[in-house]
This record gives C-alpha cells, sequence and structure tokens, in this order.
C-alpha cells in the first residue's frame, strides 16, 4: 500500500470511529424497562371499569444483553389505584426462567414499592426482552393516573451497569362505555364506538376498544349500549 492510499484510509478510519463510537452508545441506551398492560400484543392506555375491578401490568425489559440482576421503585396514586400488600406482586419469568432467583418486593408503602428486585443466583445472565415482574392492582377512582419506575438498576454478572432507560405508564381509568371521558355514558359515546365498526385496533383508535380485543365490533357497541345512562358519581 502506498503512502497517499495508507493517508486515506487512515483518514477514513478516524472518521468512522466517532459514528462507531456513537453508535455503541445507541445501542447501550436503547435497554428499556417499562410499566405495560397486560391485554395481547396491544400495549393499551384506556381501561372501562368498574370501582373495585383489578387491572395488571407488566414490569418488562427490552434489549437487554447479560442480564443478571435488576432493582426499581415503583409509585403510583394511591387513590386511583391499590395495591394490596400481599399476593400481587410475583416474579415474571425473564430472569427467573434462566435459573433460581432472589425475588425481592419490599413491603408497600401507600403508593410506593421502594424497592422490586430480582438477582440470579448463579453466575449466568439471560439478554433479549421479557417480563420481570407482574403487579396487580384494585381501581379507586376514575381519571388518568401513572404509574412510575425509577432508580432502575441492571447488572451484568460481573457487577457492571447495564445502561437503561425507564418508561413509565400513563393510563385512563373510565366508567365502562365513557369512551368521551366526561363520566357519563350517552348517545355520544354509543356514536363514537358505532362509527368506527368493523376496523381493527390499530389504525382505529383503541379508545374505542372497549374489550381490549383489537378490533371494534358488535360486542364494543353492545357494551356501550348496555352501560348507557350510567354516570360517575
Amino acid at each position: 500500500m502506498n503512502k497517499r492510499i495508507f493517508a486515506v484510509v487512515a483518514i477514513a478510519f478516524f472518521m468512522v470511529l466517532p459514528l462507531f463510537a456513537a453508535t455503541q452508545r445507541v445501542q447501550a441506551l436503547s435497554t428499556t424497562v417499562s410499566v405495560q398492560s397486560m391485554g395481547g400484543s396491544y400495549d393499551y392506555t384506556y381501561f372501562y371499569v368498574n370501582i373495585g375491578d383489578r387491572i395488571n401490568f407488566t414490569l418488562n425489559v427490552a434489549g437487554v444483553s447479560s442480564l443478571w440482576s435488576w432493582k426499581v421503585n415503583m409509585t403510583w396514586n394511591d387513590t386511583m389505584l391499590h395495591l394490596a400488600p400481599t399476593n400481587n406482586v410475583t416474579e415474571g419469568p425473564f430472569l427467573d426462567g434462566a435459573g433460581a432467583t432472589m425475588f425481592i418486593v419490599a413491603p408497600p408503602t401507600s403508593g410506593n414499592i421502594p424497592e422490586l428486585s430480582s438477582t440470579l443466583l448463579e453466575n449466568v445472565s439471560v439478554s433479549g426482552s421479557g417480563p420481570l415482574a407482574y403487579t396487580s392492582f384494585t381501581v379507586q377512582n376514575y381519571g388518568n393516573t401513572t404509574i412510575n419506575i425509577t432508580d432502575t438498576r441492571l447488572l451484568d454478572p460481573s457487577g457492571n451497569d447495564i445502561s437503561n432507560t425507564p418508561v413509565s405508564k400513563i393510563i385512563a381509568l373510565r366508567l365502562k362505555g365513557d369512551v368521551t371521558g366526561d363520566n357519563k355514558v350517552d348517545i355520544v359515546d354509543v356514536a363514537t364506538v358505532a362509527k368506527q365498526f368493523g376496523r381493527k385496533v390499530p389504525p382505529a383508535s383503541e379508545v374505542v376498544d372497549i374489550n381490549h380485543d383489537g378490533k371494534i365490533d358488535i360486542t364494543d357497541v353492545a357494551l356501550t349500549a348496555k352501560n348507557f345512562g350510567r354516570h360517575y358519581p
């Protein structure tokens, strides 16, 4: 290789190197820890419920490499959602499927789990995406609220931190059939659902998919009509 070609290659290498490093940083930051609804393949935001109904959510990790241990803090509005202190938080199969784990749920206080974590008891790890834990809340009130996850920490078998982005869950708790969110079910709600009859979610809005089955059909129209005239309070 003559000097001119070598110089061009060297310049090209040093121009590409920062881009490669940036790509590696982007990949490292692509791991997410999120709260998702447990309803088929679609992550729903709107829930048509009665006070006292249960709603289940998944704490999910996506795009992780060599996960050995994880820990999060979870908070929510206890006047909207209530988490009983026992039997409402269980471990998911993502880490547990690789071997025995130490799963910890610190006793919940009003609207807070100070520590939710799991660690493999052997020097093994898992990669990919999957459920870390399951939670089950009781509906206390109607309106919009958020399940927040903070202080997320992921570790590999050597104890090194894995960069990640926590994604909280904003949800709308609505009276059954109240697609407009005005705390009453009237002809406007029925017409709004009927207008999207025969469509799938997406492209149809999840707002009118009352039963969360991914399609707008006669069941959604009937559920809305069945609750016609209800209001809250």
